[in-house]
């Protein structure tokens, strides 16, 4: 629904009760009753702790975007940066990385990650059409989901059931030679879905290399998706999701071409029984495979000069009670994980300097191959209604970590709502992020040199948050400083033959804001207005790779009944870079993209849309703290979609 600006989740929270959400204003839809993961309870948005932002299936369209990475530019907070891999990384208040190893994935309860890089992607291995709801949370969330929750959390619930039998597929074309369609049937106790795209990535083909140099490396790419869910019984929801990707490296040096195969499998088990005022239990448990194939093909003879497997499977669960008592509403439950690499191979059979090796080197990526790792936790949650207007949640986590030892997070919470149009929240939380297999089993070659064991980073962070709301507008602020220890950052042997991972000893700093504003100025027009900034407190250098101001616009108009127009824009301050280079400026940019969507006809419906509008060619930096070539964001993509959908 165009008018849920606010609050998007509303829509799948009140469904079963059939409320006018038309007829709402914002500030009443912002006092609906909703899940949210800054809790795990039910809680109105305005009143959960900590910044939370929550979207589901209207806002895809209202947002004009195809791939959540896309929709996640719009969170106040977080930035987007463009990998030579073809992930993008994502960082949340200043915490950089080239792989998603700051913050933690949930889909449907299970925790999701490559294990190797501790990383996950979400472009296009995630289609939108599979999904319901995204949750979003910024800052430290440890004290409720463990280890990695160092700079917040992004949840996704897949599609829900529906209460008759129903099909629906879409059918999408760009100018980039992508072509996807996706398939699903939905029912009461069972749900399939399948999608398959096809593609060239929509980069510039005369873009550089990460070392400066021409590349010639294909663009064309794969994607394929199959889920399942099954609900035999109330309260059990049990899923298999399947994925597999063929994709290229976009920025590889034009003596080799270089690719990624990657598959994923995740089995879980969902069981919800019983309600919060007599008792309620919830429980997840999950299987992940996850295979990645890295492999390079050299341009002279075209033969295979390098491939690496990055095999492993992880395993969860997890159990938690929910209580009311008086004015308390307690939390309690306990979490098992395990990791273990299989398959870390790696054979090269050319090297640059080289040329090809008789016979072939091989070889593991890890100097403990097939190491398995189980962290066990238990955490307690207390939300205490102090007074109507005054709740206190207090939550603390222990994890036992067989490779990094015990640590303990806690968070405390205050959020206090002296009347219905405002509210004040302050909020402390720590979180920690273990080293991946990466990092601290790296083989190191060429050297004798013998890294020191590394620790994992910890994060401090306090936060103050201001909501005020009108009828038909709402402005949220939110102020915090964090206090990053053992920040963990590659860097040369002392004998420059190889680069390893070690702990900075320096504590960093940061100041923050963050601040948006939703507003419906009349009954077709929607606005929303993001605005971010970020320093050092010590204020003597800025933040490497990272923007000091950010922000995104997005509007929509509704010109006819069935039908809406919508543009957005996205724009980044000037940033830093450590390279050498002066042709890959990663000054200040915008983005803007121009799109709409609406019904031809009761059962079909269409979107189009022209993504980064004026083709603007943006670079981000490579952000590996060393003196590789900035990388070029995609180009201009021109996009059309048709969806059908039909109660059987």
């Amino acid at each position: 629904m165009a008018l849920l600006i606010a609050c998007p989740v509303c829509a799948s929270a009140v469904a079963e009760e059939e409320v006018d959400l038309s007829a709402m204003s914002l500030k009443e839809l912002m006092s609906l009753e909703v899940f949210t993961s800054a809790s795990l309870l039910p809680t109105q948005i305005n009143r959960a702790p900590g910044t939370v932002y929550t979207f589901d299936r209207s806002d895809f369209a209202r947002f004009g975007v195809r791939r959540l990475d896309d929709l996640l530019a719009f969170v106040p907070g977080l930035q987007l940066n463009q990998y030579r891999k073809r992930h993008r990384s994502i960082w949340s208040r200043g915490m950089i990385d080239r792989y998603n190893d700051k913050m933690v994935l949930m889909v449907d309860g299970a925790r999701i990650r490559h294990l190797y890089y501790g990383h996950f992607s979400l472009g296009d291995n995630l289609p939108l059409e599979a999904i319901e709801r995204v949750e979003v949370i910024l800052g430290p969330a440890s004290s409720l989901y463990g280890a990695n929750a160092l700079s917040g959390i992004v949840s996704i619930t897949t599609r829900e059931f529906s209460s008759s039998d129903s099909l629906g597929a879409t059918l999408e074309t760009a100018n980039n030679d992508r072509g996807k369609g996706t398939l699903l049937y939905n029912s009461e106790r069972l749900q399939a879905f399948g999608s398959y795209l096809q593609q060239d990535a929509p980069f510039r083909e005369g873009r550089k290399s990460f070392i400066g140099g021409d590349t010639v490396q294909p663009l064309d790419e794969e994607f394929g998706n199959l889920l399942v869910k099954g609900s035999p019984i109330d309260g059990l929801t049990l899923s298999m999701n399947y994925a597999r990707e063929e994709t290229p490296f976009l920025f590889i040096p034009d003596t080799q071409d270089a690719y990624v195969d990657a598959e994923s499998l995740v089995l879980s088990a969902n069981y919800e029984r019983g309600s919060v005022e007599t008792g309620r239990i919830e429980s997840t448990f999950y299987y992940h495979l996850d295979n990645a194939r890295e492999y390079e093909i050299e341009n002279t003879g075209d033969t295979l000069g390098y491939e690496e497997y990055q095999d492993a499977w992880m395993a969860g669960g997890k159990v938690t009670g929910f209580k009311r008592l008086d004015r308390h509403v307690l939390a309690a439950g306990v979490s098992w994980e395990h990791e273990s690499a299989e398959n870390t191979r790696y054979q090269r059979n050319y090297h640059f300097a080289a040329g090809y090796l008789t016979p072939p080197e091989t070889g593991d990526l890890l100097s403990s191959p097939g190491i398995s790792n189980d962290d066990y936790a238990f955490y307690l949650q207390d939300v205490w209604s102090l007074a109507p207007e005054l709740d206190l949640t207090l939550g603390a986590r222990y994890d036992k970590f067989e490779e990094f030892g015990g640590h303990w997070n806690q968070r405390a919470a205050l959020v206090y709502t002296p009347e219905s149009s405002q509210t004040w929240k302050l909020q402390y939380g720590s979180a920690i992020r273990t080293p991946t297999l990466r990092e601290y089993l790296k083989v190191l070659e060429g050297t004798s040199f013998v890294p020191p064991p590394l620790e994992p980073e910890e994060i401090e962070q306090i936060e103050l948050g201001y909501l005020y709301q009108w009828d038909n507008a709402n402005l949220s602020l939110n102020l915090y400083r964090s206090e990053l220890t053992n920040f963990i950052i590659e860097m040369p042997t002392p004998d420059d033959a190889d680069e390893y991972f070690a702990n900075t000893d320096v504590k960093v700093q940061l100041n923050g804001m963050e601040a948006l504003l939703n507003a419906k100025p009349s009954e077709h027009l929607n606005l929303r207005a993001g605005l971010a900034y970020l320093e050092r407190v010590d204020g003597d250098q800025a933040i490497p790779y990272v923007s000091s101001w950010t922000g995104s616009l997005q509007m929509d108009y509704r010109f006819r009944p069935s039908h809406t127009l919508g543009f957005s824009l996205i724009y980044n301050q000037a940033r830093d870079d450590w390279n050498g280079f002066s042709e890959d400026d990663e000054g200040s940019f915008y983005i803007a993209n121009l799109y709409g969507f609406g019904y031809l006809a009761p059962d079909w419906s269409y979107a189009y849309g022209i993504d980064n509008l004026f083709d603007r060619r943006v670079y981000d930096p490579a952000a590996d703290f060393g003196n590789k070539y900035s990388n070029e964001r995609s180009e201009r993509e021109i996009w059309l979609r048709l969806t059908w959908d039909m109660t059987l």
